[in-house]
């Protein structure tokens, strides 16, 4: 498993001004079906994305991922482990620059019936994991969802173990 940087480019940003680096984590759900949980969220546009969000200071990586997933789609969820990880710099993006360092996680669901907060998400949709790469992702999201696909041995698991991470 590797991770890496989902910036547009390797140069130090010559515009724009990024005021603290953030720790973002990933909910990648799976349904009892084997389908992935994409949602729309308004503040990325009209691109499809993963439910997450901040770690919360003392909170371990992969909680905060299942926390995020949770409270963003109401689903009961189980760690499978760590998909992807990196970071995400963009000085000039619409709303404000970033520089996240993020960290995407799997969990499965324990069914298909997902409340969506509305106060943060717009849309949401299972998809086959023959058919989510099809939809308008965000790169680095593309990403993650491209090494969930092709991994043959699955997400590490050892990455939601509270023995080992911490």
């Amino acid at each position: 498993m590797a991770g890496g940087n989902r910036s547009m480019g390797s140069q130090t940003p010559q515009t724009g001004s990024v005021g603290t680096i953030e720790v973002i984590v990933s909910a990648l759900i799976l349904n009892p079906r084997g389908e992935i949980l994409l949602i729309r969220q308004p503040k990325w546009g009209d691109t499809w994305t993963l439910p997450g969000g901040h770690l919360k200071p003392g909170e371990r990586l992969c909680d905060g991922a299942r926390r995020e997933g949770e409270e963003e789609t109401g689903l009961i969820l189980t760690a499978r482990g760590l998909v992807d990880w990196g970071e995400l710099i963009d000085v000039d993006y619409r709303s404000r620059a970033f520089h996240f360092i993020y960290f995407d996680y799997a969990f499965s669901a324990e069914s298909s019936d997902v409340q969506l907060d509305p106060s943060e998400i717009a849309e949401g949709v299972w998809v086959a994991p023959s058919e989510v790469l099809s939809y308008q992702l965000t790169p680095g999201y593309r990403r993650t969802l491209e090494r969930y696909l092709v991994s043959s041995d699955g997400p590490r698991d050892w990455a939601c173990r509270p023995d080992l991470t911490g």
